[in-house]
């Protein structure tokens, strides 16, 4: 969690001040002071580039106006040294015309040819400059994106570490959940909605179905024995909390499609097309396609999978429940879809070595 409060402010201030450097140079502030050590020379180097870019721009809005006693940008800016050489051939050229006002004759000026050189000169700068900031921006969202991945990873490692009756859990879930959505489109089912959803994200998104399980008692989540009632209804809270944690994630960035679909997978995985689930008691397709396809992974893992309460079902047993428990549990159309590849489920999950169990 320490992971994940560091990387929302550091990703926030990277990209809205890359924002700023592109399209609003004169404004762009960074605070380097809080910024990590390994992003600090990444954020000077864009302090640099941005006053550059002000300097030039500012030079340029002088020259504009015919302003010729503007202050001149710092020594070492490269990308305004095209614009210095134009404004010392405007101030040679207003020169030799007083020259040529006193009687001098003999001013002879080449200024077209002046003003094309560092006319190029500047345009060649600029794209100079602007591939190196592209590739310190690629370079630096792979690491962002890299750390994502890892506080994703962890967290969801804390999750299965508390509830050690479920190691693996989420893995062979995101696995499933890999299989279903490549048969949606395959059989082009429920192609609208999907066709908005970068895949990758959600994949990753449902790493954090059950990130709400970090919010409940040790005691309840590590029984070892069937629950209560009372404590049963208290685990079933860990949909909410899990909703509660991500919206809060949310109002610290900007990354709103992936955050989006864990809240809607953590919320609602438990939801029954008959309406009969929990938290909300959601019914048919108000039930989010997010939580209707994930209940399938979820419950055919829990099945297979030996809890202290019961012995794992065989992979043909846990098939048959589901397919019983089609249009009252499950999406039928999601059943359908599942019955047809519940061969590729078995070779994935608890059946397969290569996966945790």
């Amino acid at each position: 969690m320490a992971g994940q409060e560091q990387f929302k402010p550091v990703a926030d201030l990277l990209f809205a001040y890359l924002h700023d450097v592109i399209y609003n140079p004169l404004n762009a502030s960074l605070d380097l002071e809080q910024l990590p050590e390994a992003f600090i020379n990444f954020g000077e180097g864009l302090q640099y580039f941005s006053n550059m870019i002000s300097e030039a721009k500012a030079l340029a809005n002088e020259l504009s106006i015919g302003n010729l006693n503007c202050a001149l940008p710092s020594k070492g800016n490269e990308i305004a040294a095209p614009l210095k050489k134009l404004h010392a051939s405007l101030r040679h050229l207003t020169w030799q015309t007083q020259q040529v006002t006193k009687g001098d004759y003999n001013q002879h000026v080449d200024f077209m040819g002046d003003f094309s050189s560092a006319f190029n000169e500047m345009i060649k700068q600029l794209e100079l400059r602007t591939n190196y900031l592209q590739e310190m921006i690629d370079k630096k969202t792979k690491s962002v994106v890299e750390l994502k991945n890892a506080i994703l990873k962890t967290m969801a490692e804390l999750v299965e570490h508390r509830d050690n009756i479920t190691g693996g859990h989420i893995e062979r879930t995101q696995h499933y959940l890999s299989i279903l959505l490549d048969e949606l489109l395959t059989h082009n089912l429920y192609a609208e909605e999907i066709s908005s959803w970068d895949m990758k994200l959600v994949l990753q998104s449902a790493q954090l179905h059950d990130v709400g399980k970090i919010a409940i008692k040790d005691n309840i989540l590590q029984k070892p024995g069937k629950l209560t009632a009372e404590e049963f209804e208290e685990i079933k809270a860990h949909t909410v909390f899990g909703e509660k944690i991500i919206e809060n994630i949310k109002k610290n960035t900007t990354e709103d499609a992936f955050l989006e679909h864990a809240r809607i997978f953590a919320v609602t995985h438990h939801e029954k097309w008959d309406g009969n689930g929990y938290p909300r008691g959601l019914k048919g397709k108000a039930i989010p396609l997010e939580g209707r396809l994930m209940a399938i992974p979820d419950v055919y893992d829990a099945l297979v999978s030996d809890r202290p309460y019961k012995k794992a079902f065989t992979h043909e047993e846990a098939v048959d429940i589901i397919s019983n428990s089609r249009a009252t549990h499950f999406d039928p159309a999601l059943v359908d879809i599942f019955l047809g590849i519940s061969d590729k489920f078995k070779e994935a999950g608890v059946f397969n070595n290569t996966l945790p169990h």
